[in-house]
């Protein structure tokens, strides 16, 4: 009889443990790009300027002149830091719109989006996507 609530209580153990080990494997990939200070890591693109003049999420217009990005989870009007963590160059850009999001290469972590002046002063125009570090300011 010992052997039987033993072998009870350790199935029930397990199928308790099941779900708890499922949630946090799933929640760990979003966890990874996410460093102790708060900023985040992943790939950046930027917008093509045929979207020039075209309406954001935000309500403003996207201006390939200004320095701005689309962000999956930002608010709007949030100001981040960029880094190009290939060559040390930074931009400070203001959230406009969300994004990205499409996924050109399933492998990259794309976490930003920004204008076309943000890409050329993070000097990554030629690259296409780069890796960078984002770190709110305000």
């Amino acid at each position: 009889m010992k052997s039987r609530r033993f072998a009870f209580l350790m199935l029930l153990l397990v199928a308790l443990a099941g779900p708890a080990r499922l949630m946090s494997q799933q929640a760990a990939p979003q966890e990874q790009n996410a460093e102790k200070d708060g900023a985040e890591r992943g790939y950046a693109a930027f917008y093509s300027q045929s979207l020039e003049g075209h309406k954001t999420a935000c309500g403003g217009t996207y201006d390939s002149t200004q320095l701005t990005a689309a962000h999956r989870k930002l608010r709007c009007g949030t100001k981040v830091r960029v880094t190009n963590l290939r060559n040390g160059k930074t931009a400070r850009v203001r959230i406009n719109d969300r994004g990205p999001l499409s996924q050109v290469n399933s492998s990259h972590n794309r976490i930003i989006d920004l204008s076309y002046a943000a890409a050329r002063r993070l000097d990554f125009i030629k690259q296409g996507t780069t890796l960078v570090k984002v770190e709110v300011i305000r």
